[in-house]
C-alpha cells in the first residue's frame, strides 16, 4: 500500500470513537462526552443545544420514556456535551445526582443500541 493510500486509511479508522459501556465509571463517560463538540457540529447557540436537546433528552430519561424517535444521536452526543461542559465548568469530579448519572448511562446505553458501540466523531 501507498503513503497516501495508508494515510487515508489511518485517517478513517481515527473518526471512530468507542462509546463507553453503560456502567462505565465517570470519568470514561465524562470523557467520551467530552469528544463531540456541539457548539460545533449542532448549534453554535447554547440556547438551541439545551432547548433541541439537553431538555428532551433529560425529559425523556426522567420519565423512563425511550431515545428513540426524533432523538438523533447528534442530539443524544449534544446533550452530552452539555452536561459534561456544566460538570467541567463546576469542576465536578463525578455524577452530581441519580439524574446527571441517569443521562450519562441513558445516552450510552441507546448509542450502543444505535450504533454498536462505535460513532462517528462527527455525528
Amino acid at each position: 500500500m501507498s503513503q497516501p493510500a495508508q494515510r487515508k486509511k489511518q485517517l478513517a479508522v481515527s473518526k471512530r470513537i468507542r462509546v463507553p459501556q453503560p456502567d462505565a465509571p465517570w470519568d470514561a463517560v465524562h470523557a467520551f462526552a467530552r469528544t463531540y463538540d456541539a457548539a460545533f457540529h449542532f448549534s453554535s447557540a447554547t440556547s438551541d443545544v439545551v432547548s433541541l436537546a439537553y431538555r428532551p433528552v433529560f425529559a425523556a430519561l426522567d420519565a423512563g420514556e425511550s431515545l428513540g424517535g426524533e432523538l438523533g444521536i447528534a442530539r443524544l452526543r449534544a446533550a452530552l456535551w452539555f452536561q459534561a461542559r456544566s460538570d467541567q465548568m463546576a469542576g465536578a469530579t463525578g455524577f452530581s445526582s441519580p439524574e446527571v448519572e441517569r443521562l450519562y448511562r441513558g445516552v450510552c446505553a441507546e448509542l450502543h443500541a444505535r450504533t454498536g458501540g462505535w460513532v462517528d466523531d462527527q455525528s
